[in-house]
């Protein structure tokens, strides 16, 4: 009897598909992570990017406030939103300094205020939160 080989048999062939689609399946797996990794990277940097001129623009609505009772607002910059909250952490005055056209100590008058300033980003259904500090006088 002569037997020819031509060819794969049905054995070899499925082995090596199921190989294939394992190969298939991994990289899938790999590049599904790299792809969603990449766009929370991407909304990070857009988020961190845009932190700084929103703590700015706090800054300043804290520091031009009349009411210093209630220091909150909301407000929106590009396409995210933000809102934010400030708590008075402590109060001090300058202390006195000397005079010398007087030769005695003057008593200080300005009055410093430490804030921590609690501030939320959103940009549609993803949001942060940050916390800094801000010194008035």
């Amino acid at each position: 009897m002569v037997r020819k080989d031509n060819g794969f048999t049905l054995l070899e062939a499925l082995v090596a598909a199921f190989i294939l689609f394992l190969v298939i399946t991994a990289m899938t797996l790999v590049y599904r992570g790299a792809v969603l990794t990449s766009n929370k990277a991407e909304r990070s940097l857009h988020f961190s990017a845009l932190v700084t001129p929103i703590c700015e623009q706090i800054r300043a609505q804290i520091r031009n406030s009349p009411d210093q009772n209630k220091l909150e607002g909301e407000g929106v910059m590009g396409d995210v939103s933000y809102s934010w909250a400030a708590r008075e952490d402590e109060t001090s005055t300058e202390p006195d300094y000397f005079d010398p056209d007087h030769g005695d100590y003057i008593a200080g008058s300005r009055k410093f205020t430490l804030w921590t300033i609690h501030v939320v980003v959103k940009n549609g259904t993803a949001s942060r939160q940050y916390e800094f500090s801000e010194m008035t006088w």
